[in-house]
């Protein structure tokens, strides 16, 4: 059978890989490669002392005026490894070619091609005996040229790679021009990638990096690292990350309902945590970076050292990741700037779709939550002995806690790592919060079967007497609520009170941030008040998924739902599958339900909510001083098109919506629009939404209300009474809790 090769150009490579976001990474890939190179020839001769030498040329341009210019013009990487023998260059000559050991793919030349037009190699080597040497040049157009010829004896192998006709931007272009005079900023990018690289060449051999700037072919600075200048590492953790696996199992109730159970196995991987400390002059910022081979390929945000210009008495740290599961080159993507591991709701949904997974229960994952997490407590140990910043990171997390209404003892409880973001904290303060919630519901319904079994059973509701007892034994069971769980309810109703409070402030423009756009159109500054944006991020935070949000001052249930907002619905994922159709013309179907392409990127739905499977929750956020009567068919035409658009298994067929402004003009309202008997809103109790085929039949129903603000904030404020009340929160319960809180932030 006759095997199809399939060809693709260097150009289409450097698209379909992707150019990395790193613009140092033509020179990383290089110093990579005469790595490696430096690597394969140890495994023959031990004794010889590899060197590596950068060298970064700029040359003057000038223009019809005599004005004269900079730019980058070549860049050469030398090194003294194995050379590019027959069969290296056969794989440099092979995309994605794996096999030449130290887990290469063979991609790293595209990305100097994604910034260089042209790669020269000049090499010697040895083979089979004898001296070679090889003189070739690819451009990315593909033209090329190639000579290998036998040589006389040489002292020693060698390679020179030199990158030219750059193609970047004016932003890359300026990037590499930071070199022109100052050695110290090519100093501190080399030590950014390749610090653990060289500490690491220099534990049991004597590796040496040169590098230098040239301008107009005379030498501007140069320097070298070696054994005499590489920083060691001050401190080291290494943390066991373990392998997962699914157990499945079907829920006898709901059959069609998966049930997934993660169990861990033995830790199997290792991953090393080492921090170099470095004076102000060797680096600009504490950073810390995850490696593959031992060369960096990914940042990983450490919120306590995020101020760029940070410093510890006069120091900064370099902080390195590495290990075994790292260095595998099915765990980084093909431009080698950041790791693949799954996240594991990913492959939940995945799981619960039926994917390839179901079939394979032995399948073990590694993955990235929990790598990210056992790194984060690495870091945690590796940074314990700097003065202060634990202090800083425990007051962060405090002042987040109480901003969420989280108790301290939650907070404390929660195991926060040093690299974990507001979001995760935020996240783990939930959970650790709806477990102590979940213990003391156990409990709390214990003392009520006991209070069931020996006096609720006794309670006549036909007696006189009746609603005094059972004021009296719901008076017992509130008082079996520890005081802890009463404050932390105090605080959730303090809460929302305020929630309601800044609605109110908004609507009467006494904001701060209001008075000062006031203030600045005065003095006749451009200014755009964006009322509805301060409002729309007050309920439900804009371009945010999830919770926490404050959709409960439209309806309780609303906070526990999945839901998004300010997102496209074409980009909308619910358990990582999109809500409507791979590949659909998204102009054309908006047009079939008479949406512009304009309105629906200044005008889609402001809240999307997905309680349950055939129910979909649609939230129109409108300025105050806009007429509500203009926007009636607003929410209808999106209904519509989730409902005639949306892919299996998202067959919506009950839509709510909620049109909310301030202003209504009731002149121009469609008669269909309804005045509630007791409140100050309308409602639209049933509109049919039909298919968009011949057929036209109806396939889904909508329910629609149309509310003020000002009512919004009302029915919040008596819906939240109410339910301190049924708590039994007391006036006077708020007031000492208020009292506490402001105490514990005074200064």
């Amino acid at each position: 059978m006759e095997i199809l090769e399939q060809k693709i150009t260097i150009r289409n490579s450097c698209s379909l890989i992707g150019k990395a976001r790193d613009i140092f990474s033509p020179i990383k890939e290089a110093i990579t490669n005469s790595l490696d190179a430096i690597a394969q020839k140890q495994k023959i001769k031990n004794f010889f002392s590899p060197a590596i030498f950068v060298s970064i040329h700029f040359k003057s341009n000038k223009d019809l005026f005599g004005n004269e210019t900079q730019s980058l013009d070549f860049i050469s990487v030398e090194d003294n490894g194995i050379g590019f023998t027959t069969d290296n260059f056969s794989r440099f000559k092979t995309l994605a070619e794996n096999t030449r050991g130290f887990n290469n793919r063979g991609t790293g030349k595209i990305q100097i091609f994604c910034r260089f037009y042209k790669i020269s190699i000049d090499s010697t080597y040895f083979e089979d005996k004898k001296w070679y040497k090889l003189n070739s040049s690819w451009k990315i157009t593909g033209e090329h040229e190639y000579k290998s010829e036998e040589t006389k004896k040489q002292s020693d192998t060698k390679t020179i790679v030199t990158m030219s006709e750059f193609s970047g931007d004016d932003i890359e272009q300026n990037y590499f021009k930071r070199y022109l005079g100052n050695i110290d900023e090519l100093k501190k990018d080399v030590l950014k990638r390749f610090l653990l690289r060289l500490w690491l060449g220099n534990e049991t051999n004597t590796l040496s990096l040169t590098i230098k700037i040239y301008h107009d072919k005379i030498e501007q600075g140069s320097f070298t690292f070696d054994k005499s200048n590489i920083p060691t590492p001050d401190k080291k953790e290494k943390v066991l990350i373990n392998t997962e696996q699914a157990h499945i199992t079907i829920d006898k109730k709901e059959k069609s309902k998966m049930l997934i159970e993660w169990i861990p196995t033995e830790p199997e991987n290792e991953i090393v945590i080492q921090r170099f400390k470095l004076s102000t002059s060797d680096m600009d910022e504490n950073v810390v970076y995850i490696c593959s081979k031992d060369i960096v390929v990914e940042p990983l945000k450490f919120s306590l050292i995020k101020r760029k210009d940070a410093n510890f008495a006069g120091f900064r740290y370099l902080t390195c990741i590495r290990g075994g599961i790292l260095d595998d080159p099915n765990n980084v993507s093909q431009a080698v700037d950041k790791f693949t591991f799954p996240a594991k709701k990913n492959i939940e949904a995945d799981l619960k779709n039926g994917n390839n997974y179901l079939f394979n229960q032995d399948k073990k994952f590694v993955f990235w939550d929990e790598i990210k997490d056992k790194i984060g407590h690495g870091l945690t140990k590796i940074y314990s002995d700097i003065e202060g910043l634990k202090e800083e990171r425990d007051q962060e997390i405090s002042e987040l806690a109480k901003q969420y209404g989280i108790s301290q003892e939650d907070a404390q409880a929660s195991n926060i790592a040093f690299n974990d973001t507001d979001e995760e904290v935020t996240e783990k303060f939930f959970e650790t919060q709806a477990k102590r919630f979940a213990k003391q519901s156990i409990e709390i319904q214990k003392t009520y079967k006991e209070l069931k079994e020996l006096e609720i059973k006794k309670l006549d509701p036909t007696s006189e007497q009746y609603r005094s007892k059972f004021g009296e034994l719901s008076n017992k069971l509130i008082e079996k609520i520890p005081q802890q769980n009463k404050d932390e309810l105090t605080r959730y109703i303090i809460r929302r009170d305020m929630v309601v409070e800044l609605l109110k402030l908004a609507l009467n423009n006494d904001l701060a941030i209001q008075k000062e756009w006031l203030e600045k159109k005065s003095k006749g500054e451009k200014i755009y008040q964006d009322k509805e944006g301060l409002i729309h991020d007050l309920i439900f935070k804009r371009k945010t998924k999830g919770v926490p949000n404050d959709l409960w001052i439209l309806n309780e249930e609303f906070v526990h739902f999945d839901g998004c907002s300010d997102i496209e619905l074409d980009k909308i994922e619910i358990n990582g599958k999109r809500l409507l159709k791979d590949n659909i013309d998204i102009e054309k179907a908006l047009k079939s339900v008479g949406i512009s392409k304009d309105t629906y990127t200044k005008q889609r739905p402001d809240i999307f909510v997905y309680p349950e499977e055939g129910k979909c929750i649609l939230v129109e956020l409108k300025n105050p001083d806009a007429d509500l009567s203009q926007h009636t068919m607003q929410i209808y035409r999106y209904a519509r098109l989730i409902a005639n658009y949306s892919q299996k298994p998202f067959y919506f067929t009950n839509f709510f919506g909620f049109l909310i402004g301030e202003t209504m003009d009731i002149v121009s309202l469609p008669p269909e629009w309804k005045k509630v008997p007791f409140g100050n809103y309308r409602l639209y109790p049933s509109s049919a939404i039909t298919a968009i085929d011949e057929t036209e039949a109806t396939i889904a129903n909508l329910y629609q209300e149309m509310i003020p603000l000002s009512e919004i904030a009302k029915r919040a404020e008596s819906r939240n009474r109410s339910f301190a009340d049924k708590l039994g929160i007391t006036s006077s319960d708020i007031i000492k809790e208020k009292n506490k809180s402001q105490q514990s932030i005074q200064p």
